[in-house]
């Protein structure tokens, strides 16, 4: 019984290191995604995911973000996205620009997991598509926020 109580501290120091280094560790870092689209007017269409969660076959995320267009005024969004078995994505996203726009509209595509694609956006309401927006991937670091 003796030696027991005298390896009692070296087993209870084992099982905390092992406690310690079988911890769930973080597994998913967040990561901020911009897509632009230059459109045949000049107007540059930019959105600003910010903190996307990993995407992963038969899960949904939850999506908000920034837009703007070349007139520089910024409007939120949210949105989601859901991975579908073959990698490609499924993307819905609402606009709320109606603070210094004309109206809110929506979004919907298939993209890639940098939803680089091209999307359909409704902005009469009528819940049907009215044009396209072919998205591509650019650098965050590179995009002035108004």
């Amino acid at each position: 019984m003796k030696s027991l109580i005298r390896w009692l501290p070296v087993v209870l120091g084992f099982a905390v290191v092992v406690s310690v280094n079988t911890g769930a560790a973080p597994t998913s870092r967040t990561r901020d995604v911009c897509i632009v689209n230059t459109t045949g007017g000049g107007s540059l269409n930019t959105f600003i995911f910010r903190d996307v969660e990993p995407l992963s076959p038969g899960r949904a995320i939850s999506l908000q973000g920034l837009f703007f267009t070349s007139a520089r005024k910024v409007a939120p969004f949210d949105g989601s996205a859901a991975m579908v078995s073959n990698g490609t994505v499924r993307l819905g996203l609402f606009v709320h620009s109606t603070a210094e726009s004309t109206n809110d509209f929506t979004i919907s595509g298939v993209t890639d997991t940098n939803f680089v694609g091209t999307l359909s956006f409704d902005n009469d309401g009528d819940f049907v598509p009215n044009g396209t927006l072919a998205m591509q991937l650019a650098e965050c670091a590179a995009i002035s926020i108004p």
